[in-house]
């Protein structure tokens, strides 16, 4: 341990943080983020699905390496690494002079400390990413060793969300072996540029900049990053015209409307990695290939892009575009003719029922239940929409009989891999567990294309070519529509400078480090 160091650096922190964060910053204020929820936890091995968990989370904490704008992996506490070629060893060069914000210094033990951990409390919803790491062990101070039971490329693309803790903290704060899981549930030490200063439950969690941020501090900065919650959208957009809230996460479409007639309010879209889908059970009519096309070819695309009034995007594959192993393989073009003539060749020509669950509450669900509807009806096909709460559908999907004729969902991506996409959307494993392939698709060449892809190393080709493979399987047995592409909506006020909305920082990233704000 490093913690002889301790008593030392105790008055040290204490000064630090009474001090200013850096001479050489521009300080600029406090930056207010107004959000609904409250994360249960400030534990990074708990993290969830949270907007505002992630928002936090990644303020205070870094991972050995991050994501680009762009998806691209990058260094962060891990300058350099070397990947075998069997893709099982992961050797990572980490950085000097970064500091933890008890005043420790990043070294191996910490990331050997903290990746242990993170395995062993498997909490949250990233644990699929650690799963085949067999050891971790520190070659010397500043170098570790991370190998695997099984070559598993989400290990390496989920690596940016593992985030390091200080050894030092996990040991003062263990609790009969539970490795600090009650310490980090309400408090928090890492690397990253904003150190927590309190957590008020149920009102808001703030931090504030981190003098010894290896980062460092020149240019213009917020010196305090506080996050609001329990606040209703309407309190919320009083506050932001106000000047007291600085940005509002999932915003909704008729917030466009209400910013366009205001100077002290902006709408920002960006293309998160989240798509809407359509899914369609194989029984029934929808057992026989042909009517599934004929559906395909019957969904109002253009129609469903222009209710979205400019927030969406169309979808030409099952996956999203900037993932590794996205390929074009579908034109989202209604064709009735392609479709009649599809049912004309099956004995479906006349028309039958389905039944179909969605949200009236959900707009973008609601429309595309409607327009489907409407369409359907021109081939002589009625469709049943029940509006019933997730709970109800998730019970009725687990059972095949149960199970609806059709459904649509919002799928996001945890990492920029389309294998991960696919595996939720139609994998056969998830048959019946409610957590996905809400089409019961079984088709083994398509499991085995998705079960071979990450087994291959970092920028083998051959994960395109296995993945573009499984694609168009999906789009020629017809069991899933590719809808389209929802554009992530978020308002911020306009005296916001420097924020960009960061599709790859699942669950979210704000880059507080990046903001400031004029006027």
């Amino acid at each position: 341990m490093k913690s002889h160091f301790k008593i030392l650096l105790t008055l040290a922190v204490l000064v630090m943080a009474l001090a200013p964060a850096s001479a050489d910053a521009t300080w600029t204020g406090t930056f207010v983020l107004g959000s609904c929820c409250e994360p249960n936890s400030l534990d990074p091995a708990a993290m969830g699905i949270s907007q505002t968990e992630g928002y936090v989370i990644n303020a205070m904490y870094e991972g050995l390496t991050q994501y680009s704008r762009a998806g691209e992996v990058r260094p962060r506490l891990a300058t350099s690494w070397e990947i075998s070629d069997d893709a099982l060893t992961y050797t990572l060069t980490l950085r000097e002079g970064v500091q933890f914000h008890d005043g420790s210094a990043l070294d191996s033990e910490d990331v050997v400390t903290s990746l242990e951990r993170h395995k062993a409390l498997g909490l949250g919803n990233l644990g699929f990413i650690l799963a085949p790491v067999a050891s971790v062990s520190a070659l010397d101070d500043m170098t570790v060793e991370i190998q695997l039971s099984a070559a598993d490329f989400q290990f390496w693309a989920g690596l940016p969300h593992i985030k390091i803790l200080s050894a030092d903290a996990i040991a003062a704060n263990e609790v009969d072996g539970d490795m600090a899981a009650d310490f980090f549930r309400e408090n928090a030490v890492g690397t990253g540029a904003y150190e927590l200063a309190r957590w008020d439950p149920g009102r808001q969690t703030e931090m504030t900049a981190f003098a010894d941020y290896w980062g460092g501090w020149e240019g213009s900065h917020v010196e305090t990053f506080i996050a609001r919650y329990g606040l209703d959208f309407s309190t919320r957009l009083l506050l932001m015209e106000d000047g007291e809230v600085h940005l509002i996460d999932w915003a909704g479409l008729s917030d466009i409307r209400r910013a366009e007639t205001t100077d002290a309010i902006n709408y920002n879209l960006g293309n998160p990695l989240q798509g809407f889908y359509h899914f369609m059970k194989q029984d029934g009519p929808l057992a026989d290939k042909k009517v599934r096309q004929a559906l395909m070819h019957a969904y109002p695309y253009e129609a469903m892009i222009e209710v979205m009034q400019g927030v969406a995007l169309p979808l030409s594959s099952p996956t999203l575009s900037g993932t590794v192993g996205h390929c074009d393989v579908f034109e989202p073009v209604q064709d009735m003719d392609a479709a009649r003539a599809l049912l004309a060749e099956t004995g479906y020509a006349d028309g039958f029922s389905l039944r179909q669950a969605y949200r009236h509450a959900n707009e973008p669900r609601r429309f595309a239940a409607v327009l489907f509807q409407e369409s359907l009806a021109e081939l002589g096909i009625e469709v049943v929409l029940d509006d019933i709460p997730w709970g109800t559908f998730i019970d009725a999907q687990r059972n095949f009989d149960t199970a609806y004729d059709m459904t649509s969902h919002w799928l996001n991506i945890p990492i920029p891999y389309s294998g991960e996409m696919l595996f939720r959307l139609n994998h056969s494993s998830l048959i019946d567990t409610g957590t996905g392939n809400w089409a019961w698709y079984n088709n083994p060449a398509f499991d085995a294309l998705l079960e071979e892809a990450p087994t291959l190393a970092p920028g083998d080709p051959r994960i395109d070519e296995l993945l573009c493979q499984a694609q168009q399987i999906l789009i020629d047995d017809a069991v899933v529509i590719p809808v389209m592409l929802s554009q992530y909506i978020d308002l911020t006020h306009s005296s916001v400078r420097g924020y960009q909305y960061d599709p790859y920082g699942f669950p979210g990233d704000l880059r507080v480090h990046d903001i400031w704000l004029e006027n």
